[in-house]
C-alpha cells in the first residue's frame, strides 16, 4: 500500500496528485496527501491514462496532455483531434497510446516520437466513447455514441468485426462503457441500468446485472469479478461463477455519484462527484476503507499507480533536500551574527527633498553658472543629517557583532568611501581647499576631488 498515488481529473480543469501516506504517530493508519497539481487544460479533465512514468490526459479543449511523472514535467501537448478527447488507453507495452473524442475518430500516439502515427478518421459515425485494448495487445473494442461496438485489429489496423447494439433492448438504447477482462476471456458491457458481461469464447452473455440506479464507473477487481459504481453512490460487487440467482454485493460509498474507480493489486480507487477520494482494501469477500479525503474539486476520472515502484516523483525528493541545505546555510548564518538596516528618520528626509527642490527651482545667473551646488552635491540640511548619522554610527559597536546599515544620504556614485588611513591622509589636506571642506562635511574620502565650475 505504501507509495499509492491518486491522481485525479476535475471539472474544474485540474489534475491533482495524492499520495498514500502514514501517520508519524501510528504507523498502521494512513492518510492522503497532495503532492501536486497543474493546470494544463482550458476546460474539464475528461479522462486519464497511465502506464510507467508516463501520464496522459484528455479534456475537453480537444486537447491530450503526456506527462513524465519522474521529473513532474509536461513532455508534449497534442492537438489532432476536433472534438472533447473522451478516452484514452496505452497498449500493453507502453509502445502506443490510443486516443478517442467525440469527431468519431481514433488515432495512435507513437509514444517514443511523441507524434500520431495513424488516424481512423470514420471510426464511429459518432462520438467514440470507450477503447480498450487487449491484455495481449493485438485487439481492442471502441464502443460509440451511434451504439455500435467495433473489434480491431491492432496488426493490421482494420476493423474485424461490428455488432450493432440499438435493437437489444436490455441496454435502454444507450451504452457508455466497455472493458476488457484482466485475462482477456471476457469484457463487459455498461447500458443504462443493466451491465452485461459477454464470454469470448461464446460471444453470449455470461451475466447480466440489473443495477437500481444506472452504472458510472466499472471496474475489474480480479479475472471474474467486476465492481461497478452507480449513479446513487453504491458500490456494486459481483462474481461471473454466481449464479443469477445470487445477489450481487451493495455498499453504500458515498452520498452523490460514484464517478470513478481504478485498482491495483487489492487497493481500490474510488471517487465521488462531491469531491471525495478513497482508498480501500480487497479482503476476499470484504471491503474496507482505509483512507478518505475531500479533494475540493469534483472528479471526472481517476487512475491509480505504484509511484514508489516506477521510481515517481524524484523531483519532490529533490526539493526537500535543497530546502534541508537552505536550513542548514541559514543556522550558519545565524551563528555568525544579525544584519539591522536603519532607515533614515521621515523628517529629515522630507526636509532634504525639499531642500532639494528650491533648489532647482532657482534661476541661474546670467552667466550660466548655477546659482547652488550642482546636484549630489551636500546642502547644509544634508549636512546637518549626515552629521546626526555620523553621531549614531559611533556609538554602534562592531564588537558585539551586530552591525548596522545606514542611508548616508546623497553621495556621488563615482567617489568611494574612505578609509581610516585615507581619513588620516584628508586631515592633511590643505584648509583653503573650499572644495575639500565642502565634501569633508558630508563624507571623508581618500582621493582628492577635481574643482569643478562654481563649487566654491
Amino acid at each position: 500500500m505504501a507509495g499509492l498515488e491518486l491522481i485525479i481529473g476535475t471539472y474544474e480543469e485540474y489534475t491533482v496528485g495524492y499520495k498514500v501516506e502514514p501517520f508519524k504517530t501510528d504507523s498502521s493508519r494512513q492518510y492522503l496527501k497532495e503532492i501536486f497539481s497543474t493546470h494544463n487544460h482550458t476546460a474539464s479533465v475528461r479522462v486519464l491514462a497511465s502506464h510507467g512514468k508516463l501520464l496522459a490526459s484528455g479534456g475537453a479543449d480537444d486537447r491530450i496532455c503526456i506527462f513524465d511523472l519522474e521529473t513532474g514535467t509536461l513532455r508534449d501537448e497534442l492537438l489532432h483531434h476536433n472534438g472533447t478527447v473522451n478516452c484514452l488507453t496505452f497498449s500493453a507495452d507502453g509502445s502506443y497510446l490510443f486516443s478517442g473524442s467525440s469527431d468519431g475518430t481514433i488515432a495512435a500516439i507513437n509514444v517514443k516520437k511523441l507524434a500520431v502515427d495513424k488516424t481512423w478518421r470514420n471510426a464511429h459515425k459518432a462520438a467514440v466513447l470507450t477503447i480498450t485494448i487487449h491484455p495481449q495487445g493485438k485487439l481492442a473494442l471502441s464502443l460509440g455514441a451511434d451504439m455500435t461496438l467495433r473489434t480491431w485489429d491492432l496488426v493490421t489496423g482494420r476493423t474485424i468485426y461490428t455488432r450493432g447494439l440499438k435493437g437489444d433492448s436490455r441496454f435502454g438504447g444507450f451504452l457508455s462503457w466497455v472493458e476488457w477482462s484482466p485475462d482477456g476471456a471476457h469484457f463487459a458491457l455498461v447500458g443504462n441500468r443493466v451491465v452485461d458481461v459477454v464470454s469470448v469464447d461464446t460471444t453470449k452473455s455470461a451475466r447480466t446485472v440489473t443495477c437500481s440506479s444506472r452504472p458510472v464507473s466499472l471496474c475489474w477487481i480480479s479475472d471474474t469479478e467486476v465492481a461497478v459504481g452507480l449513479d446513487d453512490g453504491h458500490l456494486v460487487m459481483f462474481d461471473l461463477g454466481d449464479g443469477a440467482e445470487v445477489e450481487p454485493e451493495k455498499i453504500r460509498a458515498y452520498e452523490t455519484r460514484l464517478k470513478a474507480m481504478a485498482i491495483v493489486g487489492n487497493h481500490l480507487a474510488t471517487a465521488s462527484s462531491s469531491g471525495d477520494i478513497s482508498l480501500w482494501e480487497i479482503d476476499g469477500s470484504e471491503l474496507h476503507e482505509l483512507c478518505t479525503t475531500n479533494i475540493g474539486c469534483r472528479p471526472t476520472c481517476l487512475v491509480l499507480v505504484e509511484a514508489d515502484k516506477h521510481g515517481l516523483h524524484k523531483y519532490l525528493q529533490k526539493q526537500d533536500d535543497s530546502k534541508e541545505d537552505l536550513k542548514n546555510q541559514l543556522k550558519r548564518i545565524h551563528a555568525i551574527g544579525k544584519v539591522i538596516v536603519e532607515h533614515e528618520d521621515p523628517l529629515q528626509a522630507a526636509a532634504t527633498q525639499k531642500a532639494q527642490k528650491r533648489g532647482k527651482s532657482k534661476k541661474r545667473p546670467a552667466g550660466g553658472e548655477p546659482a547652488e551646488p550642482p546636484t549630489g552635491f551636500s546642502t547644509p540640511l544634508v549636512k546637518k543629517a549626515k552629521s546626526a548619522q555620523k553621531k549614531r554610527a559611533a556609538n554602534t559597536s562592531v564588537a558585539s557583532g551586530i552591525w548596522e546599515e545606514e542611508d548616508v544620504g546623497e553621495v556621488e556614485p563615482s567617489e568611494p568611501v574612505a578609509s581610516p588611513v585615507g581619513e588620516k591622509k584628508k586631515k592633511k589636506a590643505k584648509k583653503g581647499d573650499a572644495l575639500s571642506q565642502t565634501i569633508s562635511g558630508a563624507v571623508k574620502t581618500g582621493k582628492k576631488k577635481e574643482k569643478r565650475r562654481g563649487s566654491l
